[in-house]
């Protein structure tokens, strides 16, 4: 009776995920079906999911045609694509070691400044916005993609999150690399570092994610359509009369945004789960 009981609730978990699950998808599956629809298609009420007849030239249109003063998405992709990836690449190497001398080394006020770094985290974005605009202003760097890079190249987050990974690190190999004579410098980069896969990864996706749908702050600093980002080019689209909108091109182009970070997440899902299992003390 015990065993039977606990079946049914293991069924019933199942089928309160996948009724959740598809909630969640109907959206993105409706994009999807949109974006193969010709124009008088897309808004037909009821939904049709199946489109009455396929139309593959929204894909190549939407990616190619220079729409916006000379630009189309492909342009918005490569610089979404840019500052994405620097911007993965520079928390992964800053946050890595900046977490490593907060978990390996002790100094004189390291917890009151880990905690102070945490605390920023609670702030919402939108308290920030105008101290972080006048310090990128300062710096000459507004309409500039690296003034999307650099403010996000390392937070207290991502510091925090690689001082947890590096706490696992036996301490050990890094003292029987002093006593080998190795300078603090190598050690990190050739022990520390490899072994900080799964924050690699972790910190990759993240960061990945948050640069490629930023859109508050491109539109803030950012003023030339042509340093626009992806989503920045999406919102144009839906400018202009309202009975002229190229939806079904817009869903293209929405597809197309989402298989950049989604190829990303399949690349690094691996050591992401092994870090997501470090972090919770949990496997399988």
């Amino acid at each position: 009776m015990e065993l039977r009981s606990k079946h049914v609730r293991k069924g019933l978990k199942y089928v309160l995920l996948a009724i959740y699950c598809a909630f969640c998808l109907i959206p993105f599956l409706w994009m999807v079906s949109a974006s193969f629809k010709k124009p008088e298609d897309v808004l037909t009420v009821p939904i049709q999911w199946i489109p009455p007849e396929w139309q593959l030239s929204n894909y190549p249109t939407a990616f190619l045609a220079p729409r916006f003063v000379g630009h189309s998405i492909s342009h918005f992709m490569l610089n979404s694509l840019f500052v994405a990836l620097i911007t993965s690449g520079l928390a992964i190497v800053l946050s890595t070691f900046v977490g490593y001398g907060f978990a390996k080394f002790k100094f004189p006020g390291r917890d009151a400044l880990l905690w102070g770094m945490l605390s920023t985290t609670l702030l919402p974005f939108s308290a920030v916005v105008i101290p972080l605009y006048l310090i990128v202003q300062a710096l000459g760097l507004i309409d500039s993609l690296w003034s999307l890079i650099l403010p996000f190249a390392l937070t207290g987050q991502s510091i925090f999150l690689a001082r947890q990974f590096a706490i696992t690190v036996p301490s050990e190999l890094m003292d029987a690399a002093r006593v080998d004579g190795a300078s603090e410098f190598r050690i990190f980069w050739q022990i520390v570092f490899p072994l900080l896969g799964p924050a690699i990864a972790t910190l990759g996706i993240m960061t990945f994610l948050f640069s490629w749908n930023q859109f508050l702050w491109p539109m803030v600093v950012l003023s030339s359509q042509g340093q626009f980002t992806l989503p920045l080019g999406l919102s144009l689209m839906g400018l202009g009369s309202t009975f002229l909108v190229d939806y079904h091109l817009w869903m293209a182009s929405a597809t197309l945004a989402v298989l950049p970070p989604l190829l990303f997440f399949l690349l690094l899902q691996r050591p992401y789960l092994r870090g997501l299992e470090t972090l919770s003390g949990f496997k399988g």
